[in-house]
């Protein structure tokens, strides 16, 4: 135990644990069942911002260890619009967006160094498995009612899209890619940028239903098309991070130290 202590007291002196905030801009690739082709596609869910508390060791000058506990939403959105020729879209984003689904994300990232830098910007390599738990009833329903992204010339018809969403799993895992650049700010700030890809692997979030078109789209609708869209944790990061380097400035015990 005093071994552990002493080796723990030692490795902060050295300042090799760091803690730190993260910020994520997330973009989920989902699964689309659209025979139609009238969902918006392109970040249909819309923009997601994952935040967080993360812990990192740095083993050695090639290898650091990663992980924290972090809020990740999925979305809730299913954006449509009137995809026919000679028709473009006003808004490469939904109209309005619903509530997310929140799950705490628990990542354990590898991270090694290349030793390649450029201006005092370090580039490391980033790969890791992230495990999401749900953050609540695992038979929740939600219900969606949202209007199409508006589009020019004024189409012939009405549009609007009705569904509802739930979740489909308690847990799931993603793998996770990425490069990644570290800038040391004075000698106790670190600031990280990394743009990685994620794999998900089991079904998160699911949203089925349909959307119509008519001029009476709630008396008397002309036509219903099917729809299901779903999440599995496959997404794009742009994470940003800043740090704060631990342990105790080291002194010199014996007075030939100082010496070059």
């Amino acid at each position: 135990m005093l071994l552990i202590l002493s080796s723990h007291a030692a490795s902060l002196a050295q300042g090799k644990w760091a803690l730190g905030f993260e910020f994520t801009r997330r973009s989920e690739l989902r699964q689309y069942e659209d025979s139609y082709q009238y969902l918006f596609t392109r970040g249909g869910g819309g923009p997601l911002f994952p935040a967080g508390l993360n812990v990192a060791y740095q083993y050695s000058e090639k290898w650091r260890f990663e992980s924290g506990f972090i809020s990740t939403p999925y979305s809730r959105t299913v954006g449509v619009f009137y995809n026919e020729p000679g028709y473009r879209r006003v808004f490469n984003r939904p109209v309005l967006y619903t509530n997310n689904l929140l799950t705490f994300e628990v990542p354990l990232r590898l991270v090694y160094n290349p030793n390649f830098s450029w201006k005092g910007i370090q580039f490391n390599i980033i790969g890791g498995l992230n495990t999401y738990i749900l953050d609540g009833s695992i038979n929740s329903i939600g219900q969606g009612g949202l209007p199409a992204i508006p589009v020019v010339p004024t189409p012939p018809t009405n549009l609007s899209v009705v569904y509802q969403d739930r979740p489909l799993s308690r847990i799931n895992f993603s793998l996770e890619a990425g490069p990644e650049a570290m800038l040391p700010l004075g000698k106790r700030f670190i600031f990280l940028y990394r743009f990685t890809g994620r794999l998900g692997f089991i079904d998160m979030v699911e949203m089925e239903g349909n959307y119509i078109t008519g001029q009476n789209l709630s008396l008397n609708p002309e036509n219903i098309y099917p729809f299901r869209v779903v999440s599995n944790g496959s997404a794009l990061h742009h994470t940003f991070s800043l740090r704060y380097r631990l342990g105790k400035k080291k002194v010199n015990e014996n007075w030939w130290e100082n010496e070059d």
